[in-house]
């Protein structure tokens, strides 16, 4: 029983190792394609009516819906309601709405998490089409689009966007959703995992909430330790390295998944099996030595899960996959690291570390939820929940090696 069971660890680990990806229908964006993104969008609003106009929009739409590295706030009924069905050039302006604003996006990604600012680079662009296309056609003018532009020379034109985004632009904050499923997900697997493997080999100490490992456990618990403290500096090493080699890649505001879609993709994506394995290494450690409490069972249910899916998102690189792989792991972390944090305070060898364990497991559970409302800016945030992860486990592999020496020393004594 036991062997079937690290049969089937290994080769769901084994499964991560291969990376499957989906066949990709093209790359990232290239500097090249932005620039001729944002020349073209800038044509259409000085030549709304050209002859290419038509085709020029439907091949910019297309690029903006198959890149891979990007995303665009988009909101079709912003203007709806203002310019009416019966106005010639709705297609058009509704159109150019969307383009300027993404527009924003590529130039300033700073400004793009803002979506009134988005929205009000779009209704501008807009706006200048509209001007440019009264002075060619005696059938475009629109008393509503004229009220626009009197607002933009008022200086009231975001406040007024802003308005009109409240009531035509509603949206659910899909993260919150997505955070809450990948949570119960992993809660769920993490108790099946806990019950299939949450014994552990050791016996009870005595008066005690830890446990007594075998002595062969002393041998592996430095070897543990060698493990996650190399995996922890070849991300850092690699996370630092990424930095410089893909520049253009705002760290304040794009995750570090994004470096996958750069010219060292392939180095990005070694780092989500590195993590992978260093939060395996020490779920097995912790596994050999601190399961007593329940809190400790459950939070090795989701390191577990928590690894595997961190695997996972490094093999699947596309919406949705990859989203989906990242909500499930990144919630079963911070809530494994939260638990176990919580049953160091009660284990024998571990209390010295709990209370800063605590803190660091609080730490990493804010930084993620200011993630998932949209708070800040996520791609610093992202960073510092994974380099809190790599402190955390760094210091959980030193206190195993001296809990499990202590646990010997302490058998050899009483025998």
């Amino acid at each position: 029983m036991k062997r079937r069971r690290e049969l089937i660890v290994a080769a769901m680990l084994a499964a991560c190792a291969f990376q499957i990806h989906l066949v990709e229908a093209r790359g990232p964006s290239t500097l090249e394609e932005r620039e001729e993104f944002v020349a073209l969008v800038r044509l259409l609003e000085r030549v709304p009516l050209d002859e290419n106009a038509s085709a020029t929009r439907q091949r910019l739409r297309e690029w903006m819906f198959e890149v891979p590295d990007l995303q665009f706030k988009v909101c079709d009924d912003l203007l709806g309601h203002t310019l009416g069905d019966d106005y010639p050039y709705s297609r058009e302006l509704l159109l150019q709405v969307g383009l300027s604003g993404a527009a924003l996006t590529v130039e300033h990604p700073g400004e793009a998490r803002d979506d009134i600012a988005v929205y009000t680079a779009g209704v501008e662009g807009a706006l200048r089409a509209y001007e440019a296309l009264t002075m060619s056609r005696s059938d475009g003018q629109l008393a509503a689009l004229d009220d626009l532009l009197a607002r933009r020379r008022r200086g009231e034109l975001a406040d007024h966007i802003a308005l009109l985004t409240k009531e035509n632009c509603k949206r659910t904050n899909t993260r919150v959703i997505a955070a809450s499923i990948g949570a119960a997900v992993g809660v769920v697997m993490a108790l099946l995992v806990a019950y299939w493997f949450g014994g552990g080999e050791a016996r009870r100490t005595p008066g005690a909430e830890g446990v007594t490992p075998a002595d062969g456990h002393a041998r592996v618990a430095p070897r543990t330790r060698s493990i996650v403290l190399v995996c922890a500096a070849y991300y850092v090493t690699a996370g630092i390295a990424l930095h410089f080699l893909e520049p253009e890649y705002d760290p304040r505001f794009y995750p570090m998944s994004h470096y996958v879609w750069g010219s060292y993709g392939w180095l990005m994506t070694t780092t989500f099996f590195v993590l992978g394995l260093a939060v395996f290494t020490v779920a097995v450690g912790l596994r050999r030595i601190n399961l007593s409490p329940r809190s400790a069972r459950i939070g090795f249910g989701l390191l577990i899960v928590g690894a595997l899916f961190v695997c996972l998102a490094g093999v699947f690189k596309r919406f949705p996959l990859h989203d989906v792989a990242s909500a499930i792991s990144l919630p079963s972390l911070a809530m494994a690291v939260l638990l176990l944090s919580w049953s160091f305070r009660k284990a024998a060898g571990w209390e010295p570390i709990g209370p800063a364990m605590m803190l660091m497991a609080i730490s990493m559970l804010a930084a993620l939820l200011s993630i998932i409302v949209d708070i800040g800016m996520p791609g610093l945030q992202q960073r510092a929940f994974l380099f809190l992860l790599l402190v955390w486990l760094s210091i959980v592999v030193h206190r195993l090696v001296r809990v499990t020496a202590g646990s010997i020393q302490r058998s050899n004594r009483e025998a």
